[in-house]
């Protein structure tokens, strides 16, 4: 291995793209693995013939269209030495692409391939067979090409890229993986997909996608295509879910799609589409992937897989000390056979119980799909949160909305309001002052988002809960967008959920929703459901009393704090 990465850094320099460089390293591995003795003649040749001929060999072997010219100025027999001293696989190959893109991150090369270990998962959940048609809709280079090789190279290979200069690559890759053929395409999916017959989407055996996150996605002209237009409109922020719905029209048997948690707990158009999957049965398995194991991404991932027919859901939990180690910065996935093992006995071994659950459909909730919720002691409180609709939020009436920012903008106009931050929150009891007084604002959307007295109030992020409730207001007030707010119906019922928010049970409670929730960030869906006991009101009268009484003992005591601080500065 050490002998190809030094190979690749000597290229670099050799060409202004760094893919160009890819390009060439998969050209030489052709070259030895087609045209060995060719390869091996090369060595001995002076610079002028060595190079003279290896492009020569080069050019008889690889498409015109994709053949890309190494430098003029490099040192063939250098290069050709290096990659003659050692014996490759695709293994060895497909770890090569890893380390450049995924590992050397300063090649910034990390958003064009997959790590290698999610490849073994990604097409072991395929369970791939011989002469099985494998579809891919944003293939990018192609590393994972090499890892369906290893399984067999009995397949055909159909695909979709939108970049030529990785398509390029992607074809060089499937060359040399040995695959029996490959329909790779360069298209856009969604203006003018190319799979298509007599009008129809063609159907494959299996379908794979890690789709490209930074993509910029126009769906405006989409609202009226077949593939999407089941689920509404589309959110450009979110490409997975487009690759997803396009994939759909192509399934025949099984698919497997690497998305962000985001996507399985968030409402509107992905709440419609897990709905539509789980009324059709088209969801077999989550598995949720330890997070930071991709470079420069600071979102969760999960894999989503989808087939046909099923009456239960299988979550695995990857992200488990047990299934990663750290690898520099990155965490790696570990134990992926573990991981396939599970998938493909359905958790009959319960000792992987603590990793894994089988849910039955009637026990899934659609508003989050996230395998960790439904592992291990987590599974019972999903089956009474789905059960229980006499005793959550949402069954009491409780209006949640989150705080916004209105002043600041061209719409503002006189209009004297208080700014509530959790800086003014009260220690507990009722918040009855405010320190932020405006005198411009948007009118329409303060008067839209103004508060209310008995509103409950909760930090928007952080691990302990930060939670008030306001006392009698009589000034217009309005919180900032860090807040949360919850309307109850009734003073009583506010001062009783205030109050069993505030003891142990409810802040454990509240504490775990936001630690479930994967950009740090409170899921309203989620608070929505949170469960509340049946005596939740029971004695709030009285506790509301006690603690305004230590409430205003506390501003006493922090009084007397600062007149001794402020008498020993004058002191």
């Amino acid at each position: 291995m050490q002998n190809l990465l030094k190979c690749f850094e000597y290229l670099k320099p050799y060409h202004i793209d760094m893919l160009d460089a890819i390009g060439v390293m998969i050209e030489l591995f052709l070259l030895k693995t087609l045209k060995r003795e060719s390869f091996f003649e090369i060595l001995p040749l002076d610079k002028a013939r060595a190079y003279d001929k290896l492009t020569s060999e080069l050019k008889s072997i690889i498409d015109p269209a994709l053949f890309i010219a190494p430098s003029p100025k490099i040192n063939t027999s250098k290069i050709l030495k290096l990659i003659a001293q050692d014996e490759f696989s695709n293994s060895d190959i497909e770890q090569f692409l890893h380390i450049i893109t995924q590992k050397k991150t300063t090649n910034k090369l990390y958003f064009y391939s997959t790590p290698c270990e999610i490849n073994q998962l990604l097409v072991g959940i395929l369970d791939i067979k011989e002469n099985d048609e494998i579809y891919n809709p944003c293939y990018g280079m192609g590393s994972v090409f090499l890892s369906i090789a290893s399984i067999t190279p009995r397949v055909s290979l159909y695909g979709e890229e939108l970049d030529s200069k990785l398509s390029s690559i992607a074809k060089l890759i499937a060359k040399l993986s040995g695959l029996k053929e490959s329909h790779l395409r360069v298209s856009d999916i969604l203006a003018n997909p190319m799979f298509k017959e007599n009008g129809e989407y063609i159907k494959f055996d299996k379908i794979l996608c890690n789709p490209p996150l930074n993509a910029h996605l126009g769906t405006e002209l989409l609202k009226d295509d077949e593939r999407f237009s089941k689920v509404g409109i589309l959110i450009k922020t979110y490409p997975e879910l487009v690759f997803l719905m396009h994939s759909l029209a192509h399934l025949k048997d099984k698919g497997v799609f690497i998305v962000r948690n985001q996507t399985l707990q968030k409402s509107s158009l992905e709440g419609k589409l897990r709905e539509r999957l789980c009324e059709e049965g088209m969801i077999e398995a989550v598995i949720e992937l330890p997070k930071n194991i991709f470079p420069h991404q600071s979102h969760d991932f999960s894999l989503l897989v989808i087939s046909h027919g099923n009456k239960e859901i299988l979550h695995i939990n990857a992200n488990h000390e047990h299934f990663y180690a750290k690898d520099g910065k990155y965490n790696r996935l570990i134990n992926v056979e573990e991981i396939l093992q599970i998938y493909r006995t359905k958790n009959a071994d319960k000792s992987a119980s603590k990793y894994a659950s089988l849910t039955p459909l009637s026990a899934v909730s659609t508003q989050d799909l996230r395998a960790h919720i439904y592992t291990t002691n987590s599974l019972e409180s999903t089956i009474t949160l789905n059960n229980a609709s006499s005793n959550t939020l949402e069954s009491l009436g409780v209006e949640i909305f989150r705080g916004q920012r209105i002043y600041g903008t061209r719409k503002d106009e006189m209009i004297e309001f208080f700014d509530i931050g959790i800086a003014d929150f009260a220690p507990c009891g009722y918040t009855q002052s405010f320190q932020t007084k405006k005198l411009q604002g948007n009118r329409e959307k303060i008067e839209k988002y103004q508060v209310r007295s008995f509103d409950i109030l909760l930090s928007l992020r952080g691990v302990t809960p930060k939670l008030t409730i306001l006392g009698k207001i009589d000034s217009i007030s309005v919180v900032n967008s860090g807040i949360i707010v919850l309307r109850a119906p009734s003073q009583k019922v506010a001062v009783g959920l205030y109050c069993y928010l505030f003891s142990l049970a409810g802040e454990e409670a509240l504490a775990k929703i936001y630690k479930e929730s994967s950009d740090g960030a409170l899921n309203i869906e989620n608070l929505s459901q949170l469960i509340i006991p049946h005596d939740y009101a029971e004695n709030a009268a009285q506790t509301i009393e006690n603690l305004n009484n230590l409430r205003d003992d506390i501003y006493k005591t922090q009084d007397k704090i600062n007149k001794i601080k402020q008498d020993y500065q004058n002191g």
